[in-house]
């Protein structure tokens, strides 16, 4: 009996340590994701975005990991920017095999204009899901995956996306930018020009 002890001993100091990498995995993943919206938000004055995650695993608090290392300070000194994102609203999206799990953040300062819940409502009702934890300027959405009603997460996240966009557009707090699938044919370049 004690060998019993000492194997649910093993695999739980097994499945912590896998955790805790996990959970490793997903900060990074949102310090990278965080710098690269700062920058964004920077060059385009966006203040809203979307973003696919690959480390979220479906698991809310994988997400909310991902969240922090987005919205972590920059440390002007580290090798690597990581972080920055936190004055920037955003929802990130994480499509598994049996559900898609999106998670957003509007900061302190964006709360007049949009709050989380309402964010989150508008995109996870559409697919039949709901808000499972909101609070904390954040809200988490899950929707089930239904193959035989059609509904796959990665599938549904891709619309979901638009959906979201669609929602900030008609609250004026995203760009609706011009179409220009016309335009990809004419591309002008210096050989286009004679001189």
């Amino acid at each position: 009996s004690s060998s019993r002890a000492e194997t649910r001993e093993k695999i739980g100091r097994a499945e912590r340590m896998v955790d805790a990498k996990k959970l490793k995995v997903a900060y990074k993943e949102g310090g990278k994701r965080g710098i690269e919206l700062e920058g964004s938000s920077d060059l385009s004055g966006i203040q809203y975005f979307n973003v696919a995650v690959e480390s979220g695993e479906g698991e809310a608090e994988l997400m909310e990991e991902i969240m922090r290392g987005m919205n972590a300070e920059v440390d002007e000194n580290a090798e690597e920017r990581k972080g920055g994102a936190g004055n920037i609203g955003k929802m990130i999206l994480s499509a598994v095999d049996e559900k898609l799990v999106m998670m957003c953040h509007v900061p302190e300062g964006k709360k007049e204009e949009l709050s989380p819940e309402d964010w989150m409502n508008a995109v996870v009702t559409l697919f039949g899901g709901k808000v499972v934890k909101s609070g904390d300027g954040t809200a988490i959405g899950e929707v089930p995956a239904e193959p035989a009603a059609g509904k796959f997460p990665l599938k549904m996240r891709d619309e979901a996306i638009a959906a979201s966009i669609k929602f900030l557009q008609d609250r004026k707090l995203f760009p609706i930018l011009a179409d220009d699938d016309d335009d990809d044919e004419y591309v002008y370049g210096d050989d286009d020009f004679e001189v």
